[in-house]
């Protein structure tokens, strides 16, 4: 490995180590953030050392690992809890996406695709690999129903360019990002129950009762009671993409992805398009699931799975679910709610000062128009008297505070004696 290559893979966040989603310092270059909070909160330390760049520095590959291969995505790392994983502002993009050439696998199949059987079979190879493929759950006939639905709510405008999850709940508008560089995919968000797309809701429908089931298997490590709308995207084919990222790096509650692909006789050396899954211990070792037609995919959601979808060069479709675990999920909320009220205090602090401010400034303003007024009623004998009785004192304001004077108009007044 070359000593750039080496330097590249080396690269991490300085708070806490993670190498996905990195941004550079716009104004250092010199290091790198997995999220803006984390910027923000090494910003008393390193604004020390933090000088402008003299130019503009070329783009370093993050991420990149050998071409060694790996038949697992072994079960060991650990869930991280740290603030939203997209920053704001014109940070530099430096995640390109993995160059080493598809790897074609064959995925065992269920021996029957009953819900149980598939809850089995699911979970056995998510404690086995972090992920599963399940290839043939649906019929063929209720797909093209899927399909044919997904296409008229394209044509009709129901789909909207991709934004970047943030915030720790679906409510934080404020902190999804549109950003193009990262993922320039269309989506439209089902509950699951909408009239115009019965057939959508069958699938969604699918996917709650296989995750339900989950709950017998999971030990008491999660309980899964809630998901979120579900997603359904469409990579227009131009070279569309989603860049490497974590689906949940902030403990937002969101526990396992669930993914329905849907594009007929797919072919990923030419289509591209594939779903590439790296392992966060071992970077040599990376997993690639072709979109294939009637294939799900389901894998933990949190930093146990960097993944990216690599340029489609074929219009692709796909639905995603993220199912919640119920204890993440209340402490999501709770610390949202928080975070929203310490927000409030922060910004009613704020106003306060600004409020203080502004009174200050009046009065000044009034002070200042008052001695003014006062200095213009001075006939010009008895500012010629006053200017007589400070000329040459060492301190005039004492003079006139023994005149009586008051403090507020000595300086303007002063100004006036100078002047005679």
């Amino acid at each position: 490995m070359d000593k750039d290559a080496k330097t590249n893979q080396d690269l991490r966040c300085v708070v806490c180590d993670s190498k996905e989603n990195l941004k550079r310092c716009t104004r250092c270059k010199g290091v790198v953030y997995c999220c803006r909070q984390h910027q923000i909160q090494d910003w008393p330390s390193h604004k020390v050392a933090c000088t402008p760049t003299q130019r503009t520095e070329p783009k370093k590959k993050v991420g990149e690992v050998t071409t060694d291969t790996c038949e697992s995505n072994k079960n060991n790392a650990s869930k991280s809890e740290i603030s939203p994983n997209d920053f704001t502002g014109d940070n530099t993009d430096v995640t390109e996406f993995d160059a080493r050439p598809f790897r074609d696998v064959i995925f065992k199949k269920p021996r029957s695709y009953d819900v149980d059987s598939l809850a089995e079979f699911v979970i056995r190879y998510l404690n086995k690999n972090n992920f599963c493929v399940v290839d043939g759950v649906f019929s063929n006939k209720h797909l093209q129903k899927v399909l044919n639905e997904i296409k008229s709510l394209n044509s009709n405008g129901y789909l909207k360019v991709g934004r970047l999850s943030g915030g720790r709940t679906s409510g934080q508008d404020a902190f999804k990002l549109t950003k193009t560089e990262v993922r320039n995919d269309t989506i439209y968000w089902a509950e699951g129950t909408e009239p115009r797309h019965p057939n959508v809701n069958k699938v969604v429908q699918k996917m709650d009762s296989v995750l339900s089931a989950l709950n017998s298997h999971l030990q008491g490590e999660y309980y899964i009671n809630g998901r979120t709308k579900a997603m359904v995207a469409c990579y227009p084919g131009n070279g569309s993409y989603y860049r490497r990222h974590v689906d949940n790096p902030s403990g937002d509650g969101r526990v396992i992805t669930c993914i329905l692909y849907l594009n007929k006789d797919w072919n990923a050396k030419e289509d591209g398009g594939i779903l590439r899954i790296f392992s966060a211990q071992d970077e040599s070792c990376y997993v690639d699931v072709s979109p294939e037609y009637n294939r799900m995919l389901f894998f933990w959601s949190d930093r146990r799975n960097p993944h990216e979808v690599q340029p489609a060069f074929r219009t692709r479709y796909a639905i995603t679910v993220w199912f919640f675990d119920k204890t993440e999920r209340e402490r999501a909320k709770e610390e949202s709610a928080l975070e929203g009220i310490s927000a409030i205090k922060n910004e009613l602090v704020v106003l306060d000062l600004e409020r203080i401010e502004n009174e200050k400034t009046q009065l000044e303003k009034k002070i200042e128009q008052e001695a003014k007024k006062a200095i213009e009623s001075l006939t010009q004998g008895e500012l010629q008297a006053l200017a007589d009785l400070v000329k040459g004192h060492e301190e005039p304001k004492v003079v006139l505070t023994q005149m009586g004077i008051s403090p507020s108009i000595q300086d303007p007044l002063l100004k006036v004696l100078e002047g005679l």
